[in-house]
């Protein structure tokens, strides 16, 4: 007889879930940024019913169920944020008839020295779903947790630029180790962790508890270093666009489907 009477497979029935890999309208920045405006409305509507003291402040009920809410929300924001970076480079990849940035014999050199190897599986398994190559190249790839490694990987198609700055580069990776530090330790900043990050430094054996403003803050970073990053790629597409975009077609359009970016709070752009 087993142990538990419900599947845990049965809390998430199949027929119920949506398809992932669905063809979106919106370009892979303006998805992710859509998400990340999700997350924080969804923390600010959560906290309005959290236990609250006379002043304002939350009780200490409150305080841990608020806790509790924006370490997970700040966990699948970083993973959305993952998501994006392996879509808007599979978007780049299926795109590079149009914006010829380099040639596929390069490109294949290069991915190859990134360590991307497609295995016989990983083909069977995008059967029956209408995957572009470059999703198939994006998900065998690895380091996205890695803000250096994601330029050296956008480089392969744009050469002549890296799209994160080296301010941040260190933002991100900042992001990366809280992330980690929730995943993998339960929150807890370990001595070795504090090490990886100048920002960390003096945090060892610490319990990450967050300000109220938090979530907000990053969703805010993210919006300003997609339009930031994304600013001199959208110049390079469109350039390049002008010479393979038929007559009557708006570059304007294509640039944004392979880049663009939008956010239900453009506000935050700035």
């Amino acid at each position: 007889m087993a142990t538990f009477r419900k599947a845990l497979t049965d809390y998430f029935p199949r027929e119920s879930l949506k398809r992932s890999h669905a063809q979106h309208e919106v370009p892979p920045a303006g998805v992710f940024l859509r998400e990340v405006v999700a997350i924080c409305d969804s923390v600010t509507h959560c906290a309005r019913h959290f236990a609250r003291k006379k002043d304002g402040s939350l009780t200490k009920d409150g305080s841990d169920s608020y806790h509790a809410i924006l370490t997970s929300s700040f966990a699948v924001m970083m993973s959305h944020f993952e998501i994006y970076q392996r879509q808007q480079f599979a978007e780049f990849i299926n795109y590079l008839d149009f914006i010829k940035t380099v040639d596929d014999t390069q490109l294949a050199k290069g991915l190859e020295k990134q360590g991307c190897e497609l295995s016989i599986i990983r083909l069977l398994a995008g059967r029956g779903d209408p995957r572009e190559p470059g999703q198939i190249i994006a998900d065998a790839l690895t380091g996205w947790h890695d803000p250096t490694k994601v330029n050296t990987l956008y480089s392969l198609v744009f050469r002549d630029l890296s799209f994160f700055s080296n301010e941040y580069c260190r933002e991100l990776s900042l992001m990366w180790q809280i992330r980690h530090s929730i995943v993998h330790t339960g929150g807890v900043i370990t001595r070795e962790d504090c090490m990886k990050h100048s920002q960390l430094q003096g945090y060892q054996d610490r319990q990450l508890r967050f300000d109220e403003g938090f979530i907000v803050a990053v969703a805010r970073r993210f919006h300003i270093m997609l339009q930031k990053s994304l600013a001199p790629i959208k110049v390079q597409v469109r350039n390049s666009l002008v010479t393979t975009v038929t007559e009557g077609e708006d570059l304007d359009d294509w640039t944004n489907v392979i880049c663009g970016y939008t956010s239900p709070r453009a506000s935050w752009f700035k």
